[in-house]
């Protein structure tokens, strides 16, 4: 019942199952999309609440500063290789996932340990987002990683956000804006854009959550340069069917710019 508000009701599902619950609730076929029916989510619901409990449970490990510095080093080292190994793989590598699963993994070690270990995650990010021009699956799975950097942000009254969050925030915003340039102008596939897009839309709602307008603002402005991208795809052509992939993406970009402007503080 998706009107009923009590805490029984309610399920707490990670971002790939929450998209499945919500096509669950709608009528009719969903392409080659799944849909979780009521009781898959109420087991969903069961398994991802007890990882939740498990993980706020876990006790926060300290560490002697000199200690911190090495280890933060080796975790340095460990996330340059997986980085590496990602780039040496095929867009179609099935490997691909499990290798930014395991990168996944080290989000919840920083809030466990206490080291800095997003920054990493992110410069690994950028360098891959560089190298990912006319890629499908990698901008995709991306997009995703760098979310889950601010998966603990669900709100100001659970969650204060601070200057390391902010800071990666910004730079977060810039390397999405790297896959949606080269999705705009470049990739033939306009879902790599309409993902990028959505990422954009996600990072908006957590500004809006904690009323950082300049960033909400920030994000407005990478979309329109994103807007004038589309402009230049298959620049060196001018078709009726290239102009009509233009106004595809271009539309894609507004309808985003559109929703981030009607969220309120």
């Amino acid at each position: 019942n998706n009107s009923n508000n009590k805490i029984e009701n309610l399920a707490i599902l990670c971002l790939e199952h929450a998209s499945m619950a919500d096509a669950g609730l709608k009528k009719g076929k969903l392409g080659s999309g799944k849909k979780l029916t009521p009781a898959e989510v109420r087991e969903y619901k069961k398994r991802w609440e007890r990882k939740v409990g498990i993980e706020n449970k876990m006790e926060r490990r300290r560490f002697p500063l000199y200690q911190k510095k090495h280890l933060e080093i080796l975790y340095k080292f460990e996330i340059r290789k997986v980085k590496n190994e990602i780039l040496s793989l095929s867009d179609n590598d099935k490997r691909l996932r499990e290798k930014f699963d395991y990168l996944d993994q080290f989000v919840l070690e920083e809030f466990i340990s206490g080291l800095e270990l997003r920054k990493f995650l992110l410069n690994a990010y950028t360098d891959i987002a560089l190298l990912s021009v006319v890629a499908n699956n990698m901008p995709k799975m991306l997009s995703k990683a760098i979310l889950g950097l601010f998966i603990h942000l669900v709100s100001p009254e659970e969650v204060k956000m601070d200057a390391s969050d902010k800071k990666l925030f910004v730079k977060s915003l810039e390397t999405i804006g790297i896959l949606a340039s080269f999705a705009a102008e470049f990739n033939p596939n306009v879902s790599v854009l309409t993902n990028t897009c959505k990422a954009f839309y996600e990072l908006s709602e957590i500004a809006t959550w904690y009323k950082l307008k300049d960033m909400k603002d920030k994000i407005i402005k990478e979309l329109m340069i994103i807007e004038k991208d589309c402009l230049q795809y298959g620049s060196e052509k001018n078709s009726k069917q290239i102009r009509q992939e233009r106004f595809k993406r271009i539309n894609i970009v507004k309808k985003t710019i559109g929703k981030v402007e009607l969220l309120k503080f």
